[in-house]
């Protein structure tokens, strides 16, 4: 990694919302289909090495050290979120960087590389790829990746009916590759927004095949039956029906 982060980046649209985006992470979807999911697909991580992606304010690294994890490593392009990451309490083996997941260079070797979101910000397929051959180079043989990403398949007319879980997406049709797709977080009002970018299940695949990886597979989000008994089984019909969001995995051959 650079011994300058702030050349890879200067200012994102994170820096701007961080204290917001990080409150966003206690909403009834973050802690019931969000987090039920995505720690679901990382399975169990006990005393693994963890390298956790756009970590934001470092929600999922805690979690995932007080789930055992022998060491996690959270970065993220955002100084702002880093700093709020580094405000909080750390556990043993807890460390957080800024740093761009484009080039990872001497962040170590780990058993396992996840990201809450990182793929789907992409400006362009070769940041795509740089991305995920960033990711590749900080696994062994048979590291995981597993991942949080945008919905490569979901039809843009279906865009829509997310209110009631504090959001709304949009896109200017029609939708291209690499068109930008812009979520804004609602709250009676709008609280903040920010800009993800469109690519085809196609084209994350072969990003990820030309880095080496294999066991390519897309995992659809669940809930946690606590959501269920606390806001009934009809509230998450929509977003299950329609998710906006996929699960992603895949690994390095061999180990």
């Amino acid at each position: 990694m650079s011994a300058n982060p702030a050349v890879f980046a200067p200012v994102t649209q994170y820096d701007a919302i961080a204290g917001s985006y990080s409150q966003s992470k206690h909403s009834p979807l973050s802690r019931y289909v969000e987090a039920w999911s995505f720690l679901g697909w990382l399975g169990d991580v006990s005393g693994l090495t963890v390298l956790d992606l756009a970590c934001g304010d470092g929600h999922y690294s805690r979690l995932l050290a007080s789930r055992g994890a022998r060491c996690v490593h959270g970065i993220d392009i955002s100084p702002q979120m880093i700093a709020l990451a580094r405000g909080q309490s750390l556990l043993p083996g807890l460390s957080f960087a800024v740093g761009d997941a484009r080039c990872l260079a001497e962040t170590g070797s780990y058993d396992l590389v996840c990201a809450a979101y990182l793929l789907h910000y992409a400006r362009d397929v070769g940041e795509l790829e740089a991305m995920c051959h960033g990711i590749a180079s900080r696994l062994p043989p048979g590291g995981r990746f597993v991942a949080l990403n945008e919905n490569p398949e979901q039809p843009e007319e279906r865009y829509r009916g997310y209110l009631d879980y504090g959001f709304s997406k949009s896109v200017v049709s029609p939708r291209r590759e690499g068109a930008p797709i812009t979520y804004a977080m609602v709250s009676g009002r709008e609280l903040f927004r920010f800009e993800v970018y469109h690519y085809e299940r196609r084209t994350y695949e072969r990003a990820l095949t030309a880095a080496g990886f294999t066991d390519i597979a897309w995992h659809a989000p669940a809930v946690d039956p606590a959501g269920i008994e606390s806001h009934g089984a009809a509230y998450w019909r929509e977003y299950l029906e329609n998710p906006p969001v996929l699960g992603l995995s895949c690994r390095r051959p061999g180990g």
